[in-house]
C-alpha cells in the first residue's frame, strides 16, 4: 500500500495533515496575495512573499529541502507580476513542490506541463491585462501537473514492490 514519503518521517512539531493544509493554504494565498499587487496595493509585495515562506516552513518534509527552496520560490511568486510572458515560473514553483514532497526522479517529468502551459500562454495571451487568465491557467496546470507527479511515484512504487514480490524465491 503507497503512502505519503513525508508522511513517513518523525516530526520535531505538530502533526501531519494540519502541517500540510496550513502548509499548501499558505503558499497559495502568499503567491496570489503577490500577484494581486498593484500601484494601489503594494503592500501585497510584502505579504504575499512572508505568507508563502511561512507555508515553505510549515510543509511535513526534510528541513533542508523547505530551506533549499524558500529563496527560489519567493522569486518565483513574484516574476508573474510582470505579466503573462512569466507564468513559467509555476514551473519553479511545482519542481520545488515535488523536491519538499520528497517526489523520485521520474516525477519531475510533470515539469514540463507548466512549461508547455507557459509557453502556451505566451503566445496567445499578449496584452498585461490577460495576466490573470495566464495566472489561472498556469496554476491549474501546475497543480493538475502535481497530482500526475504522485501517480508517477505510486506507479514507480507499485512497479518496485512487484518486482521484489515477483523476484524473491
Amino acid at each position: 500500500m503507497w503512502s505519503e514519503p513525508t508522511r513517513s518521517l518523525r516530526l520535531r512539531w505538530g502533526s501531519y495533515l494540519p502541517r500540510y493544509l496550513v502548509g499548501l493554504a499558505a503558499i497559495v494565498v502568499g503567491v496570489a496575495a503577490t500577484n494581486l499587487t498593484s500601484t494601489y496595493s503594494l503592500w501585497f509585495l510584502l505579504i504575499g512573499p512572508v505568507v508563502q515562506a511561512v507555508g515553505w516552513l510549515c510543509l511535513p518534509a526534510a528541513l533542508w529541502r523547505r530551506l533549499l527552496v524558500l529563496v527560489p520560490c519567493m522569486i518565483a511568486g513574484l516574476v508573474p507580476v510582470a505579466g503573462p510572458d512569466f507564468v513559467g515560473a509555476f514551473a519553479a514553483l511545482l519542481a520545488a513542490w515535488l523536491l519538499v514532497r520528497h517526489r523520485p526522479a521520474v516525477s519531475y517529468l510533470a515539469v514540463v506541463a507548466p512549461i508547455a502551459a507557459s509557453i502556451v500562454a505566451k503566445l496567445t495571451l499578449h496584452e498585461y491585462t490577460a495576466t490573470a487568465v495566464a495566472l489561472f491557467f498556469c496554476a491549474g496546470v501546475s497543480v493538475a501537473a502535481a497530482w500526475f507527479a504522485r501517480q508517477l511515484a505510486r506507479w514507480r512504487d507499485d512497479r518496485r514492490a512487484v518486482t521484489r514480490t515477483t523476484s524473491q524465491p
